[in-house]
């Protein structure tokens, strides 16, 4: 039996980072459009107020997932919200439901932050994700953003 745990990410996980967003780039088709250096992205974790942040999934202490994200408000709703940037399982692990855990797991911190939904984009490429992200109660259609708020994110939030 292994242990899976999350922890936020700092500044010493750069390159975890952006290894797997490089990841996910590859596999939507979009890898080094834009290079990053470890620097950026250390320097950019290591603000006071960074303007995004990361959650790791860990097996037995080991990164296997990440899902970056930004705090959001939105005045149609008058709550606050958290928009999920990327999404990123490595390929070995894919199938366990590792995506739906990372979800959960912001879910439940956006509620925790006072927040009542989750946003994220699909790209057009993307159907299996857009079905997954369907399948937990998402609103929306690929290429635009995708909503989970009300019983759907309660019920998400409440699964941790």
């Amino acid at each position: 039996m292994t242990d899976l745990s999350f922890r936020t990410a700092t500044a010493n996980d750069a390159a975890t980072i952006r290894d797997f967003v490089a990841g996910l780039e590859e596999a939507v088709g979009v890898r080094e459009v834009f290079p990053v250096s470890l620097d950026i992205i250390r320097n950019d974790m290591a603000a006071d107020e960074p303007d995004f942040r990361c959650e790791l999934l860990e097996r037995d202490g080991t990164p296997i997932a990440l899902v970056t994200w930004y705090p959001i408000y939105s005045t149609w709703l008058w709550r606050r919200g958290i928009y999920a940037l990327d999404v990123f399982v490595a390929e070995h692990e894919r199938g366990n439901g590792h995506a739906r855990r990372l979800l959960t797991h912001l879910a439940a911190l956006a509620r925790k932050r006072g927040g009542a939904f989750l946003k994220l984009d699909v790209d057009d490429n993307n159907d299996h994700a857009a079905a997954a992200y369907i399948k937990l109660g998402f609103k929306g259609s690929n290429g635009g953003p995708y909503l989970l708020i009300g019983d759907a994110f309660e019920a998400l939030a409440d699964q941790v």
